[in-house]
């Protein structure tokens, strides 16, 4: 049996919360997508373009009971696939605490049940 090393600081949970996008300029309908995995300092998400790496992206987590968290990312990679959705890895650069608390709490309640 092969062993996969984990190199996250904070290993991820395989959770699919809703995503929504912020755009510039704003866009009315922005698109929604989903997590892949998350831990409280970053995801795998679906993005509709392949995003480069470095990039800073901002969006939205919808979590359980509507429970908005607004979040701010660097793009780690991108997985290249042949048509989106894209797998793309991001890494937190910013969360406020009442946010960082909402996504831990959240992240808690979807592992656990």
């Amino acid at each position: 049996m092969e062993t996969t090393l984990e190199r996250r600081a904070s290993p991820r949970k395989p959770i699919g919360f809703p995503i929504k996008y912020f755009y510039f300029p704003p866009d009315a309908n922005p698109p929604r997508t989903c997590t892949i995995n998350l831990s409280p300092l970053g995801a795998c998400i679906e993005a509709l373009d392949p995003f480069p790496q470095g990039a800073s992206v901002a969006f939205y987590i919808v979590a359980p009971e509507n429970q908005v968290v607004d979040v701010r990312a660097q793009v780690v990679y991108t997985q290249s696939v042949e048509a989106p959705p894209y797998r793309v890895g991001v890494r937190f650069t910013h969360l406020s605490p009442t946010d960082r608390t909402a996504l831990q709490h959240a992240i808690e309640h979807a592992a656990s049940g």
